[in-house]
């Protein structure tokens, strides 16, 4: 059955790359990849996409073939049934859609019918969720709207950061587009949970966004710290009016009471090289941040507690 199903692979990020080379090692044939310009913290690039698709014999096009009627007649052409699709930036008509007979399978990240649209990791972890779905579901003209076919669990604790959920989802991603298929393969119109247009729609995020407010929860900062870390840009702050991005904390609701206003460094710890700062309920200990461009332990930039973060 494999050898029988032509794909098209659409859209960026490391998610569709490892998927492509993972069904081709299972005996799918994936005809042609289709990509468009990586986001800045994409490890996997178009050029990455161009020798893969080299390598495996496959079409290549880009962002500018989608919806032309050169790429229609190819589809047809080579009796592609179906498209594996992630992080793909535009919208993609009904007229796309039809091209294919089991539609465009596609692979998001979010708590559907909840968490559509962009950063609903960053979101998911900012909204104190305690776990994250990877879904493949029927792509819609409607935003993520489809049917799932297939999804996986993913938990999110209160220490987890957004590279692990990113790593987690990169891992079972190939896994869940197979599944999909097999099951597709069995009925077409396998459906394991209803789509529908309604549900909590997440917008993007803006690197300003990332700002810590001292005057907010421990738990508040942790979740922003967490949910901007790498592959982002980092949370930040300002120590002595210069930029200080903060990448790694935790809250401390185990010390005792205390009076400072939020922002302000209360302990050095010169062992751990970890400093004690002042939040809305309590102290973050801040574990590394980077400063000038470089990435240091916080008690090698700071030597008082006359010092205040704004």
């Amino acid at each position: 059955m494999k050898q029988d199903i032509r794909l098209l692979a659409i859209g960026r990020s490391g998610y569709l790359y490892g998927s492509i080379r993972y069904l081709l090692d299972q005996g799918y044939t994936v005809s042609g990849i289709l990509t468009d310009e990586a986001n800045q913290e994409y490890d996997i690039k178009p050029a990455d996409f161009e020798s893969l698709a080299r390598s495996a014999g496959a079409a290549f096009f880009t962002a500018g073939d989608l919806g032309s009627p050169a790429l229609a007649r190819w589809i047809r052409d080579n009796g592609i049934r179906a498209a594996i699709s992630a992080n793909w930036r535009f919208r993609i008509g009904p007229e796309v859609l039809g091209l294919f007979p089991w539609g465009i399978l596609n692979f998001h990240l979010g708590n559907l019918p909840d968490y559509k649209g962009n950063a609903t990791v960053n979101w998911s972890i900012l909204n104190g969720e305690r776990h994250i779905y990877a879904n493949i579901h029927r792509m819609d003209a409607e935003l993520d709207a489809g049917d799932i076919i297939s999804r996986w669990k993913i938990p999110i604790g209160e220490d987890t950061y957004i590279a692990d959920i990113i790593s987690e989802a990169e891992r079972v991603a190939p896994g869940l587009f197979e599944d999909a298929l097999e099951k597709l393969g069995a009925d077409p119109a396998y459906c394991e949970v209803k789509g529908t247009a309604e549900g909590l729609r997440c917008y993007p995020r803006l690197p300003e966004d990332s700002q810590i407010n001292w005057n907010d929860s421990m738990e508040q900062i942790s979740r922003l710290i967490r949910a901007s870390a790498p592959p982002y840009p980092g949370s930040f702050s300002f120590l002595n009016g210069e930029k200080v991005r903060i990448w790694k904390a935790r809250p401390r609701p185990d010390r005792a009471a205390f009076l400072a206003v939020p922002g302000h460094v209360v302990e050095i710890n010169r062992d751990a090289g970890s400093i004690l700062v002042a939040c809305g309920d309590g102290l973050m200990e801040i574990q590394e941040l980077e400063y000038s461009g470089t990435r240091i332990p916080p008690a090698s930039l700071v030597k008082s507690i006359r010092s205040r973060f704004k």
